[in-house]
Protein backbone atom coordinates (compact mmCIF):
# COMPACT_ATOMS: atom_id res chain seq x y z
CA UNK A 1 0.00 0.00 0.00
CA UNK A 2 1.53 3.31 -1.26
CA UNK A 3 0.96 6.37 1.15
CA UNK A 4 0.96 10.25 0.20
CA UNK A 5 4.03 11.91 1.13
CA UNK A 6 4.69 15.63 1.02
CA UNK A 7 7.99 17.15 0.27
CA UNK A 8 9.52 20.30 1.88
CA UNK A 9 12.59 22.32 0.49
CA UNK A 10 13.95 24.73 2.70
CA UNK A 11 16.33 27.55 0.59
CA UNK A 12 18.01 29.38 3.70
CA UNK A 13 18.97 32.76 1.47
CA UNK A 14 17.07 35.94 0.96
CA UNK A 15 18.26 39.41 0.01
CA UNK A 16 18.01 41.03 3.20
CA UNK A 17 16.63 39.33 6.80
CA UNK A 18 13.51 41.22 7.62
CA UNK A 19 13.10 43.03 11.05
CA UNK A 20 10.53 40.30 12.34
CA UNK A 21 11.99 36.91 10.79
CA UNK A 22 13.29 34.29 13.26
CA UNK A 23 13.58 31.60 10.65
CA UNK A 24 17.35 30.12 9.81
CA UNK A 25 17.73 32.25 6.60
CA UNK A 26 20.44 35.35 6.25
CA UNK A 27 22.11 36.94 2.79
CA UNK A 28 24.19 34.34 0.93
CA UNK A 29 27.64 34.72 1.49
CA UNK A 30 30.47 33.59 -1.53
CA UNK A 31 30.44 30.73 -2.37
CA UNK A 32 27.40 29.18 -0.15
CA UNK A 33 24.52 29.39 -3.07
CA UNK A 34 26.75 26.54 -5.08
CA UNK A 35 27.98 24.87 -1.70
CA UNK A 36 24.25 24.55 -0.70
CA UNK A 37 22.42 23.50 -3.84
CA UNK A 38 25.06 20.75 -4.08
CA UNK A 39 24.04 19.38 -0.72
CA UNK A 40 20.57 19.74 -0.87
CA UNK A 41 21.01 17.63 -3.89
CA UNK A 42 23.30 15.21 -2.51
CA UNK A 43 20.40 14.68 0.55
CA UNK A 44 17.43 14.33 -1.94
CA UNK A 45 19.27 11.72 -3.49
CA UNK A 46 19.85 9.89 -0.03
CA UNK A 47 16.71 10.79 1.84
CA UNK A 48 14.83 8.23 -0.69
CA UNK A 49 15.48 5.67 1.87
CA UNK A 50 12.95 7.69 4.41
CA UNK A 51 10.50 7.45 1.67
CA UNK A 52 10.07 3.98 0.66
CA UNK A 53 6.46 2.99 -0.43
CA UNK A 54 5.86 6.73 -0.97
CA UNK A 55 4.32 8.91 -3.66
CA UNK A 56 5.34 12.45 -3.96
CA UNK A 57 1.61 14.49 -3.58
CA UNK A 58 2.75 17.90 -3.05
CA UNK A 59 6.19 20.02 -2.77
CA UNK A 60 6.56 23.15 -1.17
CA UNK A 61 10.04 25.03 -1.68
CA UNK A 62 10.01 27.52 1.25
CA UNK A 63 12.38 29.91 2.64
CA UNK A 64 14.36 32.42 2.74
CA UNK A 65 13.65 33.51 -0.27
CA UNK A 66 13.92 30.80 -2.95
CA UNK A 67 13.24 32.88 -5.59
CA UNK A 68 16.61 34.34 -5.08
CA UNK A 69 18.29 31.46 -6.84
CA UNK A 70 18.55 31.70 -10.49
CA UNK A 71 15.66 30.02 -12.35
CA UNK A 72 18.46 26.89 -13.85
CA UNK A 73 19.47 25.76 -9.92
CA UNK A 74 15.25 25.16 -9.06
CA UNK A 75 15.26 23.10 -12.64
CA UNK A 76 18.17 21.32 -10.95
CA UNK A 77 16.97 20.75 -7.54
CA UNK A 78 13.71 19.83 -8.89
CA UNK A 79 14.67 17.34 -11.17
CA UNK A 80 17.13 15.41 -8.48
CA UNK A 81 13.94 15.19 -6.81
CA UNK A 82 11.87 14.10 -9.96
CA UNK A 83 14.81 11.36 -10.68
CA UNK A 84 15.46 10.27 -7.20
CA UNK A 85 11.82 8.87 -6.55
CA UNK A 86 10.93 7.97 -10.02
CA UNK A 87 14.37 5.69 -9.85
CA UNK A 88 13.15 3.76 -7.54
CA UNK A 89 11.07 0.66 -7.43
CA UNK A 90 8.67 1.35 -5.15
CA UNK A 91 6.67 4.22 -4.88
CA UNK A 92 6.58 7.07 -7.88
CA UNK A 93 6.47 11.24 -8.16
CA UNK A 94 3.45 12.35 -8.62
CA UNK A 95 2.81 15.78 -7.57
CA UNK A 96 -0.36 17.71 -7.29
CA UNK A 97 1.10 20.82 -6.07
CA UNK A 98 4.74 22.28 -6.43
CA UNK A 99 4.80 25.43 -4.50
CA UNK A 100 7.77 27.99 -4.25
CA UNK A 101 8.03 31.00 -2.29
CA UNK A 102 8.97 34.73 -4.28
CA UNK A 103 9.75 38.32 -3.02
CA UNK A 104 8.79 40.87 -4.97
CA UNK A 105 11.83 42.11 -6.87
CA UNK A 106 13.24 38.51 -7.63
CA UNK A 107 11.10 37.44 -10.18
CA UNK A 108 11.37 38.55 -14.44
CA UNK A 109 9.94 36.71 -17.51
CA UNK A 110 12.39 33.99 -18.29
CA UNK A 111 12.55 32.97 -14.48
CA UNK A 112 8.99 32.12 -14.45
CA UNK A 113 8.52 30.34 -17.78
CA UNK A 114 11.56 28.10 -16.18
CA UNK A 115 9.24 27.56 -13.34
CA UNK A 116 6.54 26.05 -15.21
CA UNK A 117 8.61 24.14 -17.52
CA UNK A 118 9.99 22.31 -14.41
CA UNK A 119 6.72 21.53 -13.24
CA UNK A 120 6.07 24.45 -10.39
CA UNK A 121 1.92 25.26 -10.62
CA UNK A 122 1.72 27.45 -7.37
CA UNK A 123 3.55 30.76 -6.05
CA UNK A 124 3.47 32.28 -3.20
CA UNK A 125 4.23 36.14 -3.54
CA UNK A 126 5.02 37.80 -0.25
CA UNK A 127 3.77 41.29 0.11
CA UNK A 128 2.87 41.45 3.97
CA UNK A 129 1.75 44.98 3.75
CA UNK A 130 0.13 47.70 0.54
CA UNK A 131 1.58 50.49 2.95
CA UNK A 132 5.18 51.44 1.55
CA UNK A 133 5.86 52.97 4.90
CA UNK A 134 4.81 49.28 6.42
CA UNK A 135 6.88 47.89 4.09
CA UNK A 136 10.14 49.60 5.19
CA UNK A 137 9.36 49.18 9.05
CA UNK A 138 8.96 45.54 8.29
CA UNK A 139 12.41 45.45 6.57
CA UNK A 140 11.35 44.08 3.02
CA UNK A 141 13.24 45.27 0.29
CA UNK A 142 10.36 45.68 -2.44
CA UNK A 143 7.48 48.35 -2.52
CA UNK A 144 3.50 47.29 -2.79
CA UNK A 145 4.23 48.41 -6.78
CA UNK A 146 6.76 45.78 -7.00
CA UNK A 147 4.25 43.33 -5.79
CA UNK A 148 1.47 44.47 -8.16
CA UNK A 149 4.41 44.22 -11.32
CA UNK A 150 4.96 40.78 -10.12
CA UNK A 151 1.89 39.52 -9.83
CA UNK A 152 0.84 40.85 -12.88
CA UNK A 153 3.72 38.75 -15.05
CA UNK A 154 2.48 35.82 -12.87
CA UNK A 155 -0.43 35.68 -14.56
CA UNK A 156 1.09 36.86 -18.39
CA UNK A 157 2.95 33.69 -17.64
CA UNK A 158 -0.14 31.56 -16.71
CA UNK A 159 0.14 30.72 -13.03
CA UNK A 160 -3.34 30.52 -11.89
CA UNK A 161 -2.96 29.55 -8.43
CA UNK A 162 -1.15 32.23 -6.27
CA UNK A 163 -1.07 32.72 -3.08
CA UNK A 164 -0.26 36.20 -1.24
CA UNK A 165 0.86 37.08 2.36
CA UNK A 166 0.05 39.67 4.34
CA UNK A 167 1.07 40.53 7.97
CA UNK A 168 -1.62 41.86 10.21
CA UNK A 169 -0.96 43.66 13.74
CA UNK A 170 2.10 46.19 13.08
CA UNK A 171 1.70 48.74 15.77
CA UNK A 172 -0.05 51.62 15.16
CA UNK A 173 -2.05 49.30 12.13
CA UNK A 174 -5.63 50.45 12.14
CA UNK A 175 -8.63 48.40 11.16
CA UNK A 176 -9.05 51.07 8.08
CA UNK A 177 -5.22 50.78 6.97
CA UNK A 178 -5.40 46.97 7.00
CA UNK A 179 -8.42 46.96 4.58
CA UNK A 180 -7.29 49.01 2.39
CA UNK A 181 -3.95 46.50 1.97
CA UNK A 182 -7.08 43.70 1.59
CA UNK A 183 -9.04 45.67 -1.32
CA UNK A 184 -5.59 46.24 -3.11
CA UNK A 185 -4.45 42.78 -2.55
CA UNK A 186 -8.32 41.38 -3.41
CA UNK A 187 -7.80 43.94 -6.82
CA UNK A 188 -5.58 41.05 -8.32
CA UNK A 189 -7.60 38.41 -6.96
CA UNK A 190 -4.96 35.92 -5.86
CA UNK A 191 -6.42 32.15 -5.47
CA UNK A 192 -5.18 32.35 -1.86
CA UNK A 193 -4.53 34.84 1.06
CA UNK A 194 -2.46 33.83 4.14
CA UNK A 195 -3.10 36.65 6.89
CA UNK A 196 -0.54 36.06 9.65
CA UNK A 197 -0.48 38.03 13.04
CA UNK A 198 2.60 39.37 13.80
CA UNK A 199 4.39 38.04 16.51
CA UNK A 200 7.35 39.61 18.14
CA UNK A 201 10.02 36.92 18.34
CA UNK A 202 13.16 37.44 20.32
CA UNK A 203 16.18 37.30 18.81
CA UNK A 204 14.87 39.80 16.12
CA UNK A 205 15.19 43.64 15.88
CA UNK A 206 11.69 43.72 16.29
CA UNK A 207 11.52 42.71 19.73
CA UNK A 208 14.56 45.46 20.68
CA UNK A 209 11.18 47.73 20.45
CA UNK A 210 8.18 45.89 20.40
CA UNK A 211 8.67 43.04 23.32
CA UNK A 212 5.78 43.16 25.92
CA UNK A 213 7.83 44.46 28.63
CA UNK A 214 8.77 47.30 26.74
CA UNK A 215 5.18 48.57 26.20
CA UNK A 216 2.80 49.50 28.67
CA UNK A 217 -0.20 47.93 29.95
CA UNK A 218 -2.59 50.44 27.67
CA UNK A 219 -0.45 50.19 24.77
CA UNK A 220 -0.40 46.47 24.91
CA UNK A 221 -4.27 46.33 25.63
CA UNK A 222 -4.57 48.78 22.26
CA UNK A 223 -2.44 47.00 20.21
CA UNK A 224 -4.10 43.62 21.29
CA UNK A 225 -7.74 44.91 20.82
CA UNK A 226 -6.64 46.34 17.37
CA UNK A 227 -5.55 43.11 15.82
CA UNK A 228 -8.89 41.85 17.22
CA UNK A 229 -10.74 43.73 15.19
CA UNK A 230 -8.49 43.52 11.85
CA UNK A 231 -9.00 39.64 12.60
CA UNK A 232 -12.83 39.72 12.13
CA UNK A 233 -12.99 42.46 9.78
CA UNK A 234 -10.69 40.16 7.39
CA UNK A 235 -12.68 37.71 7.85
CA UNK A 236 -15.88 39.63 7.41
CA UNK A 237 -14.41 41.34 3.89
CA UNK A 238 -12.82 37.99 2.41
CA UNK A 239 -15.92 36.04 2.83
CA UNK A 240 -17.62 38.85 0.62
CA UNK A 241 -15.21 38.10 -2.32
CA UNK A 242 -15.30 34.53 -2.01
CA UNK A 243 -12.71 33.46 0.14
CA UNK A 244 -13.36 30.93 2.88
CA UNK A 245 -11.42 30.71 5.98
CA UNK A 246 -10.59 27.08 5.99
CA UNK A 247 -8.06 27.53 8.49
CA UNK A 248 -7.10 30.42 11.30
CA UNK A 249 -5.06 32.28 9.31
CA UNK A 250 -5.60 30.87 6.07
CA UNK A 251 -8.39 31.86 2.99
CA UNK A 252 -8.64 30.51 -0.38
CA UNK A 253 -11.40 30.11 -3.22
CA UNK A 254 -13.24 27.27 -3.91
CA UNK A 255 -10.87 24.30 -4.18
CA UNK A 256 -7.76 26.53 -3.80
CA UNK A 257 -6.80 25.39 -0.23
CA UNK A 258 -3.15 24.28 -0.05
CA UNK A 259 -2.51 21.04 -0.18
CA UNK A 260 0.63 20.90 1.02
CA UNK A 261 -0.01 22.94 4.47
CA UNK A 262 -3.70 20.87 4.74
CA UNK A 263 -1.10 18.33 4.86
CA UNK A 264 0.76 19.62 8.43
CA UNK A 265 -3.11 20.18 9.64
CA UNK A 266 -3.72 16.69 9.41
CA UNK A 267 -1.06 15.15 10.82
CA UNK A 268 0.32 13.51 7.07
CA UNK A 269 3.71 12.39 6.38
CA UNK A 270 5.86 15.25 5.29
CA UNK A 271 9.94 14.86 4.36
CA UNK A 272 12.11 18.10 5.12
CA UNK A 273 15.29 18.49 2.71
CA UNK A 274 17.86 21.38 3.64
CA UNK A 275 19.06 22.90 6.98
CA UNK A 276 16.96 23.09 9.46
CA UNK A 277 14.15 21.23 8.21
CA UNK A 278 11.63 18.78 10.17
CA UNK A 279 10.20 15.75 8.76
CA UNK A 280 7.48 13.92 10.11
CA UNK A 281 7.19 9.84 8.63
CA UNK A 282 5.12 6.96 10.75
CA UNK A 283 4.92 8.92 13.43
CA UNK A 284 8.82 9.41 13.88
CA UNK A 285 9.80 12.91 14.19
CA UNK A 286 13.56 14.60 12.94
CA UNK A 287 14.54 18.03 12.04
CA UNK A 288 18.15 18.99 10.46
CA UNK A 289 20.79 20.78 12.25
CA UNK A 290 20.35 24.44 11.82
CA UNK A 291 24.36 24.81 11.09
CA UNK A 292 25.56 25.74 8.06
CA UNK A 293 28.62 24.66 8.06
CA UNK A 294 27.33 21.03 9.77
CA UNK A 295 24.62 20.70 6.73
CA UNK A 296 26.92 21.37 3.81
CA UNK A 297 30.23 19.02 5.20
CA UNK A 298 27.31 15.91 5.91
CA UNK A 299 23.77 16.62 4.87
CA UNK A 300 22.28 13.39 5.28
CA UNK A 301 23.39 13.03 8.62
CA UNK A 302 23.24 16.19 10.31
CA UNK A 303 19.49 15.47 11.80
CA UNK A 304 19.90 17.11 15.29
CA UNK A 305 17.20 15.49 16.77
CA UNK A 306 14.54 12.28 16.68
CA UNK A 307 11.67 11.23 18.79
CA UNK A 308 9.42 8.71 18.28
CA UNK A 309 5.89 10.14 18.98
CA UNK A 310 3.67 8.55 21.82
CA UNK A 311 0.50 7.62 21.87
CA UNK A 312 -0.66 10.58 23.99
CA UNK A 313 1.37 12.78 21.58
CA UNK A 314 -0.22 11.17 18.59
CA UNK A 315 -3.58 12.13 19.48
CA UNK A 316 -3.05 15.61 21.14
CA UNK A 317 -1.61 16.81 17.71
CA UNK A 318 -4.49 14.93 16.13
CA UNK A 319 -6.98 17.49 17.99
CA UNK A 320 -5.46 19.86 18.29
CA UNK A 321 -4.23 20.91 14.60
CA UNK A 322 -7.48 19.64 13.31
CA UNK A 323 -9.13 22.28 15.67
CA UNK A 324 -6.72 24.96 13.12
CA UNK A 325 -9.13 24.31 10.37
CA UNK A 326 -12.53 24.81 9.41
CA UNK A 327 -13.59 20.97 9.05
CA UNK A 328 -12.25 20.54 13.12
CA UNK A 329 -12.17 16.59 13.95
CA UNK A 330 -13.66 13.97 12.49
CA UNK A 331 -14.82 11.99 15.62
CA UNK A 332 -14.66 8.81 13.04
CA UNK A 333 -11.18 9.39 12.42
CA UNK A 334 -9.82 9.92 15.75
CA UNK A 335 -11.39 6.64 16.61
CA UNK A 336 -10.26 4.68 13.71
CA UNK A 337 -6.69 5.95 13.90
CA UNK A 338 -6.77 5.41 17.97
CA UNK A 339 -9.54 3.05 18.52
CA UNK A 340 -11.05 5.34 21.35
CA UNK A 341 -13.69 7.71 21.44
CA UNK A 342 -12.75 11.29 22.07
CA UNK A 343 -15.52 11.86 23.91
CA UNK A 344 -13.68 9.57 26.38
CA UNK A 345 -9.81 11.34 25.89
CA UNK A 346 -11.23 15.12 26.23
CA UNK A 347 -14.59 14.79 28.07
CA UNK A 348 -13.75 17.95 30.21
CA UNK A 349 -12.38 19.84 27.08
CA UNK A 350 -15.47 19.04 25.09
CA UNK A 351 -17.94 19.86 27.20
CA UNK A 352 -15.96 22.90 28.80
CA UNK A 353 -15.86 24.83 25.44
CA UNK A 354 -18.98 23.21 23.95
CA UNK A 355 -21.49 24.94 26.85
CA UNK A 356 -19.57 28.43 26.02
CA UNK A 357 -20.33 28.28 22.53
CA UNK A 358 -16.87 28.38 21.14
CA UNK A 359 -16.78 24.39 20.47
CA UNK A 360 -19.68 23.15 18.03
CA UNK A 361 -20.13 19.62 17.47
CA UNK A 362 -22.45 18.35 14.41
CA UNK A 363 -22.17 15.59 11.97
CA UNK A 364 -19.75 14.23 13.44
CA UNK A 365 -17.33 16.57 13.95
CA UNK A 366 -16.09 19.03 17.11
CA UNK A 367 -14.94 22.45 14.96
CA UNK A 368 -14.37 25.94 16.04
CA UNK A 369 -17.28 28.20 16.20
CA UNK A 370 -16.79 32.18 14.61
CA UNK A 371 -16.07 32.95 17.98
CA UNK A 372 -14.00 30.15 18.88
CA UNK A 373 -11.78 30.81 15.96
CA UNK A 374 -10.57 34.05 17.82
CA UNK A 375 -9.39 32.09 21.05
CA UNK A 376 -8.65 29.31 19.31
CA UNK A 377 -4.80 28.83 20.62
CA UNK A 378 -6.64 29.01 24.17
CA UNK A 379 -9.24 26.20 23.32
CA UNK A 380 -6.51 23.86 21.42
CA UNK A 381 -3.98 23.95 24.87
CA UNK A 382 -7.05 22.27 26.23
CA UNK A 383 -6.30 19.26 23.88
CA UNK A 384 -3.11 18.42 25.05
CA UNK A 385 -2.44 15.67 27.27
Amino acid sequence: MYKDLSVYIHIPFCVKKCNYCDFVSAPPEPGQLKAYADALCKEIKLSAAYADNFNIKTVFIGGGTPSLYDSSVMTYILDTLKSTFENRRRGSYIPEEVTIECNPGTLDRNKLSDYKRAGINRLSIGLQSADDKELKLLGRIHTYEDWEKSMKLARECGFNNINTDIISGLLGQTVESFEDTLKKVLAYSPEHISVYSLIVEEGTPFYETYAPEKLSKEEADKWEEEDRLIYEMTNRVLSKYGYDRYEISNYAKKGCESRHNMVYWRRGNYLGLGISAASLINDVRFANTDSFSEYIAAPYGSIKSKEVLTEDEKMSESAFLALRTSYGISCKKFYDDFGKDIHEIYAEAIKKWTESGMLIERDGRIFCSEKGINICNMIMADFVL
